[in-house]
């Protein structure tokens, strides 16, 4: 009997090798690619630990409900999250409403995360001082810090209504989050912080509050907003916060437009003039000036028929 060959040996082996990969049921493939989920709450949540179990928390509900791997990843710094999403790392993230703005067409956003049942949040700025924000011009003030140019932006259309140029009035120290402004007031790098009131210590004074602005929400990062909406249904509540409520309208897109473009401008509220009515004086002929005798001058007068004593 022949030896096979070299040749037909490593064909047989070669057709083997095939064989076996044809048997073996293609599942690498087919198993869904992990997703991750970006938290950045730098001011939505005042501790990095609770930020942190938030991120784990929601990303096994989240994996759950979407039937996917979802790894989780918790940012403290606004310039890590933003390069992490430049770079195509995040499939969608929690985080403050201004920080979505900042994003801009790279986050859609999808949903609020409600606290206490509030979808929106009031800000503050704060001092150790007594006074008001007109005392604070020239003076420092602290901010989390953001895309750079954005910051006053929001501080002067929303927060300040469009009333009064941030830029111009205080000296921003930017800083990464609210724990860092706050310390950064109570070591005197700063005159004046600006945080959400949630966070406001009980021994700084509020030296004024905003309106309400959206909090913390939820952005899809790469075109997967309506499967992330569907599965929200099922992901209930995480905490320290209440199960995601829906955008509607909008409404989002509202505040985005404010914190980029700014209020509209106030027209100035005119009053109407009172109308003026000017009696003209009767004109008053000189001969009409003569002497004018009391009514009862008639009885004085003698009669005719007096007799001439």
């Amino acid at each position: 009997m022949k030896t096979p060959s070299l040749v037909t040996r490593a064909s047989l082996l070669l057709a083997a090798a095939l064989f076996a990969v044809a048997a073996v049921p293609f599942t690498a493939s087919a198993a869904p690619k992990k997703a991750t989920l970006g938290v950045f709450l730098a001011t939505t949540l005042s501790d990095g630990q609770e930020r942190f179990q938030y991120a784990e928390a929601l990303a096994q509900k989240l994996e759950a409900s979407l039937g996917r791997p979802v790894g989780a990843k918790s940012f403290g710094r606004y310039e890590d999250f933003s390069k992490a999403v430049g770079e195509g790392q995040i499939d969608f993230a929690v985080v403050d409403g201004w920080a979505a703005v900042q994003l801009g067409a790279k986050a859609q956003a999808v949903a609020y995360a409600p606290r206490s049942g509030e979808t929106q949040q009031r800000w503050a700025i704060i001092s150790t001082q007594k006074g008001t924000v007109k005392d604070l011009a020239g003076k420092r003030m602290a901010l989390v810090k953001g895309a750079g140019p954005a910051d006053p932006k929001f501080v002067t259309h929303v927060v300040l209504g469009g009333d009064l140029d941030a830029q111009k009035h205080f000296k921003l120290v930017p800083v990464p989050n609210v724990e860092s402004a706050v310390k950064m007031l109570e070591a005197k790098g700063a005159e004046a912080a600006l945080v959400p009131v949630a966070h406001v210590p009980r021994d700084l004074k509020v030296l004024f509050r905003s309106t309400r602005v959206p909090g913390a929400v939820l952005v899809d990062l790469k075109g997967g907003a309506d499967a992330l909406s569907q599965a929200l249904s099922s992901v209930g509540a995480v905490a320290p916060f209440d199960a995601f409520a829906r955008i509607q309208g909008r409404e989002f897109e509202d505040f985005r437009k404010l914190v980029t473009q700014g209020p509209p401008r106030r027209q100035p509220v005119l009053a109407d003039p009172p109308d003026l009515r000017v009696e003209t004086p009767v004109l008053v002929q000189s001969e009409s000036l003569g002497p004018a005798l009391p009514p009862f001058a008639d009885d004085l007068a003698v009669s005719a028929e007096q007799p001439d004593d």
